[in-house]
């Protein structure tokens, strides 16, 4: 699926994707990564998604976004009890989904201006 949104310059666009890829801003991505309004985090250490705990994702909650959706994917899948309740009590707001509903929900916040982070697992 291919869909591009008109945002306020330095903004990246998520032009598609795949299980296995996203694409932003054109480049395709095949790992794990972070994107959100201000920066793209493509060096990040995880490589399944059952690889995902409380110390892989420090690194977002220190850039403080308001609200994190983690794309699992084609299909759903939850993190750990414990990953959810850290971004609760930060009150960080958390919301897993697949790739495809985490892009749409993205491009909505992002041109809304608001403190958006997304983290695309890519299960390598």
């Amino acid at each position: 699926m291919h869909f591009s949104e008109d945002t306020p310059s330095g903004n990246f666009i998520l032009n598609s994707y795949a299980p296995d890829s996203i694409t932003i801003n054109n480049q395709e991505y095949g790992r794990t990564i972070y994107v959100s309004p201000a920066r793209i985090i493509d060096d990040i250490p995880l490589r399944r998604s059952d690889q995902l705990d409380i110390d892989s994702v420090q690194f977002i909650i220190d850039l403080k976004p308001e609200l994190l959706l983690l794309g699992t994917g084609h299909r759903l899948k939850f993190p750990s009890a414990d990953i959810i309740a850290r971004f609760a009590q930060l009150n960080i707001g958390f919301e897993a989904m697949n790739h495809a509903a985490a892009c749409r929900t993205y491009a909505v916040l992002a041109a809304e201006q608001r403190n958006v982070g997304a983290l695309f697992l890519i299960d390598r």
